[in-house]
């Protein structure tokens, strides 16, 4: 079987280039994937009380922007600022709301009840970019490595069961737990036993994507009173099939590789900056000195951002 998919992953030592050497990376990754890429950015920044951004995927239509604008307030969201950002007939604008946290999955479902936009991403300290598109088109799209930063996560995807759309591309996050986002490349062969078990804990999906479940998997065991680690270390005992993952928080980001070791997973840690990708290729990309090794079969890494 093909190891479909790559996956990738930064962190600095304070800031740095997150952007740039995650555009790196993908240049040693794009073979494995040209269905769709996308980063989940962390700024490191400190937001004020009660502000979130959130990006809104919209057809480019008349009085579009204005319904969603109005499905925030309906929901008591104030707006603080809007990053336009259009591209071939839709939008991908960047929204800085003022929002009790109570309110968000109500704007959320209001925003995707409008018919003509979709939530991609909500945070405090998280931004998800994401589209159809190869990852240099990603670049080119968004001016991805321009970004400053802390850490960030990214995927190129070779799609082989769940459709190829904006919602089906990696990253993932929970809309209920923010700033917590999972790239995958593998298969979870349990997906609906699991996703089942997790929806009687009353965890709410946005799609039937395997990849989904892992994020909303860890954050409920987190919510169990683990940390990052032990919920990693849970999922390799409970979650079956060829899988290797990178998950990112506001603090830190973990890695995990299957029992069986069928999805390669390799990591770079340096003085001033740890990496990881499918590929060792990709690591070197990035020009970094590090030691350089393979994640070891149901190995466990996790990294707190400085």
């Amino acid at each position: 079987m093909m190891h479909i998919c790559g996956i990738a992953g930064v962190a600095f030592n304070g800031k740095g280039e997150v952007g740039q050497c995650l555009s790196k990376m993908f240049e040693g990754l794009q073979h494995r994937g040209l269905d769709s890429a996308g980063v989940a950015l962390y700024s490191g920044d400190i937001m004020p009380p009660d502000e979130y951004m959130i990006r809104v995927f919209t057809k480019d239509v008349i009085g579009a922007l204005s319904k969603v604008s109005t499905a925030i307030a309906s929901a008591g969201g104030d707006i603080r600022n809007i990053r336009l950002n259009s591209l071939n007939g839709y939008n991908f604008d960047l929204f800085t709301i003022r929002a009790k946290e109570g309110n968000l999955s109500e704007i959320v479902r209001r925003i995707n009840g409008t018919e003509l936009s979709k939530v991609l991403s909500l945070g405090r300290k998280m931004d998800i970019i994401k589209d159809t598109s190869s990852a240099e088109e990603l670049d080119r799209n968004f001016n991805l490595s321009s970004f400053q930063g802390s850490h960030g996560i990214g995927h190129v995807r070779f799609s082989t069961e769940s459709r190829v759309d904006l919602l089906h591309a990696h990253p993932f996050q929970s809309f209920d737990h923010l700033d917590v986002a999972v790239v995958h490349n593998g298969q979870i062969t349990n997906y609906w036993n699991m996703r089942e078990k997790l929806e009687r804990r009353g965890i709410n999906f946005q799609t039937e994507n395997d990849s989904e479940l892992i994020v909303h998997y860890v954050i409920d065991r987190m919510m169990d009173g683990g940390g990052l680690s032990e919920a990693l270390s849970a999922s390799v005992e409970e979650l079956d099939g060829p899988f290797s993952y990178i998950i990112s928080t506001a603090l830190e980001i973990g890695m995990v590789r299957d029992k069986l070791g069928l999805r390669p997973l390799v990591i770079l840690e340096g003085e001033a900056v740890r990496a990881v990708a499918s590929e060792e290729n990709a690591l070197r990309m990035i020009g970094a000195i590090g030691k350089i090794r393979n994640v070891k079969p149901g190995e466990v890494v996790c990294w707190r951002v400085k």
